[in-house]
């Protein structure tokens, strides 16, 4: 990831975003945009979009902690609106976004503010909205369908609790408060009987990309991108995401394909991809991947079950 200066001219950066965002009015249209859950790939397939002349990348948005305009409305982590209800405020703050109206020091994180005024769109990296996929592309009239990117939920799982924004004790499953959270309601008795962290995890993961996954339109209205599909055939994945795009291919695009993500811990490819993508196994023992399958088939989730890659394909 490309280190920013805080300061420009010894302005402070969060100053100079706001003045940039004040100049800013992209096309909301023309954004490509990438849904994923925390630690699913979406770094990754981000800095290849990237790759697209013209583009600055819009970092993660919905991350309550660095970004105040959702969490004024009361937003959840993993905030869920049904698809066809109305909530007005939402739909302006996201119009926001899209225009290119929040920048700060967390969403530049990527792109410099100077790139946001050299760009002609945006690659907006969103994570922890996938239970809002329906209802924004509803909402929103995208040129470019998103891409929403699926990694296995023990992957995620894992990843999850290797990285330091996990690592609180677990002491229950939390429901969350606020408005839409019937998804939480409805399941509040299994949820809070989960007794370990990776249950919970997985909990989490299901109930945010049961929406997207099971929706008739899905594939259809946004691509659904396995990252697994990725790892093992990543020429195949970002040649059929142009092509859905109607947008030709960088020439340089698939010469850093292997390379990891700003964020990964450690190499994204092995020499053995499958190796790679089994990686959570050796987290995990046996008891602790059955009772992550039991969350799994309550949630009557059929995409992934014990094996590394997708049982399901698009």
């Amino acid at each position: 990831m490309r280190k920013i200066a805080y300061t420009v001219k010894n302005i402070p950066l969060n100053i100079v975003c706001h003045a940039v965002s004040r100049a800013c009015s992209f096309n909301l249209a023309e954004n490509l945009i990438v849904f994923s859950d925390p630690r699913g790939g979406s770094t990754w397939i981000t800095e290849l979009i990237n790759r697209i002349p013209d583009t600055a990348v819009l970092w993660e948005p919905l991350h309550l902690a660095e970004v105040n305009l959702f969490r004024k409305l009361g937003f959840a982590w993993r905030q869920f609106i049904p698809e066809d209800d109305e909530w007005p405020e939402a739909e302006r703050a996201f119009e926001q976004v899209f225009r290119g109206k929040v920048l700060n020091h967390w969403t530049c994180r990527m792109s410099s503010p100077m790139d946001f005024l050299r760009s002609e769109r945006m690659v907006v990296k969103i994570c922890r909205a996938n239970a809002l996929i329906p209802w924004l592309t509803r909402v929103f009239s995208f040129r470019y369908e998103p891409v929403y990117l699926v990694r296995h939920p023990f992957a995620v799982a894992a990843s999850q609790m290797k990285h330091g924004s996990w690592d609180a004790p677990f002491t229950g499953y939390s429901i969350p408060d606020g408005r839409f959270n019937e998804p939480y309601r409805t399941h509040a008795d299994f949820l809070l009987s989960l007794g370990s962290k990776e249950e919970a995890l997985v909990a989490t993961w299901c109930l945010t990309n049961m929406v997207p996954l099971t929706h008739k339109d899905n594939n259809r209205k946004w691509i659904t991108v396995f990252y697994e599909n990725l790892v093992l055939s990543p020429g195949n994945e970002i040649q059929r995401i142009f092509q859905r795009w109607g947008l030709q291919i960088p020439e340089n695009i698939l010469e850093h394909v292997n390379c990891p993500s700003a964020t990964a811990k450690e190499n994204m490819i092995d020499a053995d991809a499958q190796t790679q993508l089994s990686k959570w196994k050796l987290l995990f023992d046996q008891q602790q991947i059955e009772r992550m399958l039991e969350v799994l088939r309550y949630f009557t989730i059929d995409h992934y079950s014990e094996d590394a890659v997708p049982s399901i394909q698009m």
